[in-house]
């Protein structure tokens, strides 16, 4: 095939799209895919390539993902270190690492830390933290610690207990506290029909939760902003910085729509690096052993009182019960917060919303 030089247009790579995508994230360089396609220059691909990256907010495609979950570790390596790079010079430097002392933020906070040693990691102490994990933090070097506006302790009293999940909290909500203005949303959460009489059958909130819209108790989904959100708000609107955040595109189907939409960097408005995007638990771990990482402690099996006690396979608020009730009544995230932390366990199990305290709420449940 003739080799097109000069002036391109984009069109020109469209049909082969897929083959330079497949061959860039192999890790080959625009001088090789060039001479495989035989087809424009060097410039022209290089080109076509950063305008795909912006292309709809540096969307990718679902074979570029497939491809990339594939690659070696050696080559997710090199290809979050060129996200890493991208996003710093696009910021001009002004950047942080959200740091939350699990094992993908340890495994960012090293990336980012090889590549620029001087960017600051910025925890926010939720009040709602493993302890490991705050062991873990105390040795991490130019550290910000955020203060959220309410402990969780003190959010529990006041808005409810953070139970099943964020949707059927907010179906719940809603239905303890009828309005005019929430009557569509009240007849979809009980019927699954839309204000136009649509099916919305997957809004419909399920049989075995609606005791909940009864409960002298409150649920509530609004400590992630609270607590979290909101005071990375704060530190953003007062540096001006933009975070490297440590999720992949392989943990939901949210995550992964959203990284085929945006790729790992997103540039204009809610500007925000996710360099592990195609990194997998695997991958991770393999990081950590490759560069002899310390990690919390939290994701290791113990011995406690002759009791065989297993690490955590993923780390967040330790008392959060969203997602709680798919985890086995013998072994869960509270049973083994139990064994570990007994005297903080039972301070907070006897927190109370409505005169009924947390482990109530949480045995009615099923998580005990």
């Amino acid at each position: 095939m003739a080799r097109l030089c000069g002036s391109y247009s984009a069109s020109m790579f469209d049909s082969f799209k897929d083959e330079i995508l497949k061959l860039r994230s192999l890790g080959f360089g625009v001088a090789y895919i060039v001479a495989k396609i035989g087809l424009g220059t060097r410039q022209s691909l290089y080109n076509y390539l950063k305008k795909l990256s912006k292309l709809g907010g540096n969307k990718t495609t679902l074979l570029a993902l497939e491809l990339k979950k594939a690659l070696p570790l050696n080559l997710k390596i090199k290809h979050a270190k060129n996200r890493i790079k991208e996003f710093y010079k696009s910021q001009n430097g002004k950047v942080y690492i959200s740091y939350s002392g699990g094992k993908d933020s340890t495994v960012l906070l090293h990336l980012v830390r090889t590549l620029y040693k001087d960017v600051e990691a910025v925890f926010c102490n939720t009040t709602n933290e493993y302890v490991e994990i705050l062991e873990h933090i105390k040795k991490t070097t130019n550290l910000v610690t955020l203060q959220p506006k309410q402990t969780f302790n003190e959010l529990v009293k006041t808005l409810g207990f953070p139970l099943v999940s964020k949707k059927v909290t907010r179906a719940v909500y809603d239905l303890k506290h009828p309005t005019p203005k929430n009557a569509n949303s009240r007849r979809m959460y009980l019927e699954g029909i839309g204000s136009k009489g649509q099916n919305l059958s997957s809004f419909k909130l399920a049989k075995k939760w609606r005791y909940l819209i009864d409960e002298p108790y409150n649920i509530t989904n609004k400590c992630c902003d609270i607590l979290k959100k909101d005071p990375f708000k704060v530190y953003e609107k007062q540096t001006q910085k933009k975070p490297y955040i440590g999720t992949s595109a392989l943990e939901s189907k949210m995550r992964k729509d959203n990284y085929l939409k945006y790729g790992c960097n997103i540039y204009e408005g809610d500007a925000k690096s996710r360099p592990l995007s195609i990194f997998s638990e695997k991958d991770i771990w393999a990081y950590i052993k490759k560069y002899n990482l310390e990690y919390s402690s939290i994701y290791d099996d113990k011995l406690i009182n002759g009791v065989s006690v297993s690490g955590e396979k993923r780390t967040g608020c330790a008392y959060c019960a969203f997602g709680a009730q798919f985890e086995s009544k013998d072994n869960n995230r509270f049973t083994r917060l139990s064994l570990r932390k007994p005297k903080q366990f039972k301070k907070m199990m006897s927190l109370t919303n409505g005169d009924v305290s947390f482990k109530e709420a949480l045995t009615k449940m099923g998580v005990f």
